[in-house]
């Protein structure tokens, strides 16, 4: 009866722990690889400034029909720099966000170029067709200007941060990310203390919690790479209708970049489980003796 009871509890602990290896391991990737940092990385290392480039350039050379501005008005005074800058502008944004717990407040760096640009073809468009620069002018050339900076923005807001805070997702959001290293920790206690009770519960036999404890992170490893296998071989998330090509190459990269890392620890998970398992079978062999029935687990 004894043995009944110790066994069932073992199980039952060894279940909690595959879910709370999975979860320790989720949260500490988040905490690792989503960062302002990472992400500011990650759009480097996929060249989305010469994306975004291409995509604002078009944007405006189909815009000319409809306004009259030519391209070259904005483009000239465009460059990877700039735009790299309201990349990184956005991502600082929503980082603050998440952290503070407030609404995502983005400031574009200044373009004066860009205004000057603006400035000088309304002017001289006005004096070449006699128009009369009042203050229907000037609500004009400041409207115009205000629109440039949101375009071009809504471009190089590559991961869609205002998007997100708009429809109170980023708000959402925040209430996890902020406390993310209070849960990962939490998690990582939690883990720490269902081996301490294997360990307790089979404390007459010790080399048992070894068998437990690889049984779980060997199901852990299989539940959690399958998956990300199966995410990576078929190339799911490429499958993403994303019009925008910075923002297909941004999101489909970060949400890569995560199942890579899920897969890989799980996949040491299950090495480290079957390795538990097989030392504690060569061990186990080692106390059973001819004439002698095997030890039970």
């Amino acid at each position: 009866m004894k043995k009944c009871i110790i066994y069932l509890f073992s199980l039952i602990f060894s279940v909690l722990l595959v879910f709370m290896l999975i979860a320790s391991s989720a949260l500490l990737l988040v905490d690792i690889n989503v960062s302002e940092k990472k992400l500011n990385d990650l759009a480097s290392k996929k060249d989305l400034d010469s994306k975004i480039y291409t995509e604002i350039g078009k944007y405006y050379s189909d815009k000319f029909n409809t306004t009259g501005i030519p391209a070259e008005v904005y483009m000239d005074a465009i460059d990877a720099s700039y735009i790299k800058s309201c990349e990184e502008a956005y991502i600082k944004a929503a980082f603050e966000a998440l952290e503070n717990h407030n609404e995502m407040s983005i400031s574009l760096p200044k373009n004066k170029q860009l205004e000057e640009n603006i400035e000088i073809f309304f002017n001289d468009f006005a004096d070449k067709n006699g128009y009369e620069k009042d203050d229907k002018f000037e609500l004009k050339l400041r409207t115009t200007t205000e629109n440039a900076y949101s375009s071009i923005g809504s471009f190089c807001d590559v991961y869609k941060f205002s998007a997100m805070n708009n429809h109170g997702v980023l708000s959402k959001l925040s209430k996890v990310y902020s406390d993310r290293i209070i849960m990962t920790c939490g998690c990582m206690a939690a883990t720490l203390i269902l081996i301490l009770l294997l360990v307790f519960i089979n404390r007459k036999k010790k080399i048992t919690t070894m068998y437990w404890c690889g049984i779980s992170s060997l199901i852990a490893g299989i539940l959690g790479s399958c998956p990300s296998i199966y995410l990576l071989v078929t190339r799911f998330y490429d499958s993403f209708s994303i019009k925008q090509a910075a923002v297909f190459t941004a999101f489909t990269s970060a949400m890569y970049k995560y199942t890579e890392a899920f897969m890989a620890v799980h996949i040491a998970f299950a090495v480290i489980g079957i390795t538990l398992v097989v030392i504690y079978g060569v061990i186990h062999d080692k106390k059973t003796y001819p004439g002698t029935k095997p030890t039970e687990i």
